[in-house]
């Protein structure tokens, strides 16, 4: 598709010897580094997900350097009773962190680096996506207004989303190969939208649910009309692997959502998808609402250029095959539309009809569709507003460009200045007051009621002295002397998948009325073992997991050849 681009001046020297789209796509990655700047000078940006995060980061880290793939018992929250968290949270952002920490040496300069990649990463996605429609030079500024979105970076510095940001900045590759797949239904492309929505489902389940609502909207919009079921059976296999290679987590978490507290007991009101509609209300005591609501100003003031593109292409046609810029811009439009439609009251309906939806808790987590979709629009209408800053309507760019400056300023000034920042030392003492603190109540065992048990041993059995040899996240071993057949009170709450023995023989266990676990003990001495044992479906998911990355591998080296009945 050939339009007029944003280009930059070629310069005698250095700059010289590199081609355009190298220039820009160092831009798109600088640009992603520039937002994570504050976090260098300033700290790392705190509030409340900080700790939710760190309380899961800091053990899943310790559970890997112990030789665990994938932990299943987070052992050291609640003062040492536990919590099944890991079993239900996507894993995808914690290895990442993991694998910083490993490299790094610190958790400061993890958390630092690992954000910027992310912010990088969704940059170059945006970036990437617009590519396919557009000159490097409009694809470029794409991926620089993506880095730059308020509610991109209101994930960040303000609301702590860390696992969202990180799943936004995956989507947009998921968008690029559904194009992909759309237009070549290549194997690569296949296996590139495979493994973008198995990182999408193993990082962030919310952001799944819309983004998986939002790519089958865009891939009916997108799919090529001569060869529908070719490139229908190209998407579903697509689906398939992805599931595949992420079934190691999903499938504990569908099997074992019924044992935790979720929101079925206690639910939180201000998770309640019902309140937490952008302009649902406009009073300051709503702070979550008042606040989108703010963000979606200053997005529509920072993107509204981009609409006059869709304008244009209404009126030039959207179901026009002499107007493939028309389609694609319509197509996006469609999905900005959603967007907007499902973060306002407007889609009510919808989201009482759709239980995976409500789920998702929050209908403005739909403004990070928002955010991609605007910012591939604003690179698609570059040629458009550069021909209007050529000509008599030159004061309507000016008005543009006012409005952006406005938009960065309201950034720059409210969600990046106004975040609350942990230098280096409180960062690493935040981080210390972490271990053996009380989790979010939503992954508590259903066996769990207030008060939260207390102990001051590991086990409690009555008048039987206790002597523990061993005592791991997911293995216990200790002796119990001979006495009274009693109950053992064990520091742990109960979950099904515990398992305590003696030699042999298998003991009975229960919860207690708070939910702590209880063992039955013989009355003779014993030397008890409890394990957190992974039920059979465990090993399955994995041997999944590990097809499903064999299948995208073997996608990417096929030869076309062998995927004719796709073309």
């Amino acid at each position: 598709m050939n339009s007029p681009s944003l280009t930059l001046p070629r310069k005698k020297g250095l700059a010289s010897s590199f081609a355009p789209e190298t220039i820009h796509v160092s831009l798109v990655a600088i640009a992603g580094l520039a937002v994570i700047l504050p976090m260098i000078f300033w700290g790392v940006p705190s509030a409340l997900d900080l700790s939710n995060h760190f309380r899961f980061a800091l053990p899943f880290y310790d559970g890997l350097r112990a030789g665990h793939l994938y932990p299943g018992w987070l052992a050291e929250s609640n003062h040492g009773f536990g919590d099944a968290s890991f079993r239900f949270y996507p894993p995808a952002l914690y290895y990442l962190l993991a694998s910083a920490r490993t490299l790094t040496g610190n958790w400061y300069a993890a958390t630092v680096s690992t954000f910027a990649v992310l912010s990088m990463l969704g940059a170059f996605g945006v970036y990437s996506w617009t590519r396919e429609f557009t000159s490097s030079g409009n694809a470029m500024a794409a991926g620089i207004f993506y880095a730059l979105a308020p509610y991109h970076l209101n994930e960040l510095y303000q609301a702590l989303l860390l696992a969202e940001f990180a799943a936004a900045a995956v989507l947009p590759f998921a968008f690029l190969f559904t194009e992909r797949v759309c237009r070549y239904r290549r194997p690569k492309d296949v296996a590139g939208l495979a493994a973008a929505f198995a990182v999408l489902v193993l990082t962030h389940l919310p952001l799944t649910v819309i983004g998986s609502i939002a790519l089958a909207l865009y891939a009916l919009l997108r799919i090529d009309r001569n060869h529908v079921w070719r490139t229908l059976s190209a998407l579903c296999v697509s689906v398939a692997i992805g599931l595949a290679a992420s079934a190691c987590y999903w499938t504990t978490m569908l099997a074992e959502m019924k044992w935790i507290r979720a929101d079925n007991v206690s639910p939180e009101a201000g998770l309640d998808y019902r309140y937490n509609f952008v302009l649902s209300t406009f009073s300051a005591e709503a702070l979550n609402v008042w606040w989108m609501n703010i963000l979606l100003l200053f997005t529509l003031a920072m993107f509204w250029p981009a609409f006059v593109l869709v304008k244009r292409a209404a009126r030039e046609g959207f179901a026009s095959a002499q107007q493939p810029s028309a389609r694609v811009t319509m197509s996006i439009a469609v999905v900005l539309g959603l967007s907007l439609l499902m973060a306002t009251p407007i889609s009510r309906p919808i989201w009482n009809l759709i239980r995976p939806l409500q789920e998702t808790q929050l209908p403005w987590r739909w403004l990070a569709i928002t955010s991609m979709a605007c910012a591939v629009l604003i690179g698609l209408s570059i040629p458009f507003w550069m021909r209007v800053s050529r000509s008599r309507t030159r004061p309507l760019a000016m008005l543009a460009l006012g409005t952006i400056a406005i938009a960065l300023a309201f950034s720059a000034s409210h969600i990046v200045r106004e975040a609350r920042w942990l230098a280096p030392a409180q960062f690493e003492q935040t981080l210390n007051a972490i271990p053996g603190s009380l989790s979010v109540y939503q992954w508590l065992p259903v066996w769990v009621h207030e008060p939260l048990p207390q102990m001051t041993a590991q086990v409690e059995a009555g008048e039987r002295s206790v002597t523990i040899d061993l005592w791991t996240p997911e293995k216990r071993v200790f002796h119990v002397s001979a006495g009274e057949a009693v109950d053992a009170r064990v520091r742990t709450f109960f979950y099904p998948h515990w398992t305590a023995t003696d030699g042999s023989r298998q003991l009975p266990i229960r919860p207690d009325e708070s939910g702590a676990l209880l063992i039955a003990l013989p009355k003779e001495a014993a030397e008890v073992t409890l394990e957190f044992r992974e039920p059979g479906r465990v090993r399955g998911a994995a041997i999944s997991t590990a097809l499903g990355w064999i299948s995208i591998g073997g996608l990417l080296v096929k030869r076309r050849k062998d995927f004719e009945s796709w073309n």
